[in-house]
């Protein structure tokens, strides 16, 4: 009785088995017999990928200056005041230096003095030849007052050369704009002590503009003088100005230092020195593929993906996300440029899929 019934449960065991297994064989073959899915794809291609660099800068006058006076002492006038017009030889400031006027009287006296003796000693000379061509003294006679006479003169050029250097310093206690420009600075007020050669203001000319810009050593070979570069004024609504590369310095010996690039700015409206000015250099990086955003599916998950089709079949290829272009984005993984890829219905897409391609 027993053994009638196992072999009963066996028999039906076996059944259900057969219908399971049939019931597998029947769902995969109407899933590869299914229509395909239509779907829309876009395209992989390769983009070099570009950056913007801003290199900035402040504009100054291409003429400029800043003035000291060669002597100490105190400012007794400084008849300008900031952003005032100067003309060429104007005066802008005076010192005084109790020193320098006497220093000057005394040596004009000195010269006046040896002066006369010159003049005293060039009569002794002319006699004494007389009084030796008649053999009444003898030629040491003669060779003294001559050698007084050059003596003389000596110390006559050192007392004129005295009287040009106080002159000088005098002259050197008025301070004149040695160009038309304007004050763009003032350091010292009336009454103030100014050492020599300690700066007293600053100025500007009146001519053209200019503008320095820092440039890296991997772009530098593109700035040689005579390029035409465009600059932009981002406080004055973005306004553009033409420059001309005028001078390329040195980084000064330092690795990886910057290169000093002068450029003259053409005449613009508003052009004047103290302006923000930017250069907008567009620089071309490597390669990168691109898919179309869509594409990507579950891109915050860690594991995005796209679905490639290939012979009518859809395949997931896992990839990494990079930065975007738009309606588009940089991706790494196993594609190629001219792969096609789904970008509609991937969430009901399963690996293998057959699928029709929408143009």
């Amino acid at each position: 009785m027993s053994s009638r019934i196992i072999l009963r449960s066996a028999v039906l065991i076996g059944l259900a088995g057969l219908l399971l297994i049939a019931g597998c064989v029947d769902r995969s073959t109407a899933e590869q017999t299914a229509a395909p899915r239509s779907v829309r794809v876009g395209e992989v291609q390769s983009q070099r990928s570009a950056r913007e660099i801003r290199f900035s800068g402040i504009t100054r006058a291409s003429q400029r200056a800043t003035l000291a006076f060669l002597v100490s002492g105190t400012l007794s006038e400084r008849p300008v005041d900031l952003g005032q017009q100067v003309k060429a030889g104007q005066v802008v400031g005076r010192i005084y230096n109790p020193g320098l006027s006497p220093a000057v009287a005394a040596n004009e006296a000195r010269v006046r003095e040896l002066d006369a003796r010159l003049e005293q000693l060039d009569r002794d000379v002319r006699r004494a030849e007389e009084l030796r061509g008649r053999d009444l003294i003898s030629d040491q006679d003669l060779e003294r007052v001559r050698t007084d006479r050059s003596s003389t003169r000596a110390t006559h050029d050192l007392a004129v050369a005295n009287l040009a250097e106080s002159s000088n310093q005098l002259k050197e206690s008025t301070l004149k704009a040695p160009f038309d420009g304007s004050v763009d600075g003032v350091f010292f007020e009336a009454g103030e002590y100014v050492a020599a050669g300690q700066p007293v203001m600053r100025l500007s000319g009146s001519g053209g503009i200019e503008v320095e810009l820092e440039i890296p050593e991997t772009l530098i070979a593109g700035f040689l003088p005579g390029r035409e570069v465009n600059l932009t004024l981002p406080f004055l609504e973005q306004r553009s100005v033409d420059g001309d590369v005028v001078h390329v310095g040195d980084a000064g010996g330092e690795a990886g230092g910057l290169f000093p690039v002068e450029i003259v700015l053409a005449d613009a409206e508003g052009l004047r020195p103290g302006l923000t000015v930017e250069l907008i250099l567009q620089v071309s990086g490597a390669a990168n593929m691109v898919v179309p955003l869509a594409a990507i599916l579950d891109p915050g998950t860690g594991r995005p993906r796209v679905f490639r089709v290939t012979g009518g079949r859809v395949e997931p290829v896992f990839v990494e996300v990079g930065q975007l272009y738009g309606d588009h984005v940089a991706v790494r993984g196993p594609l190629e440029p001219g792969d096609e890829v789904v970008i509609t219905g991937l969430g009901s897409l399963t690996p293998g899929q057959s699928v029709e391609i929408l143009r």
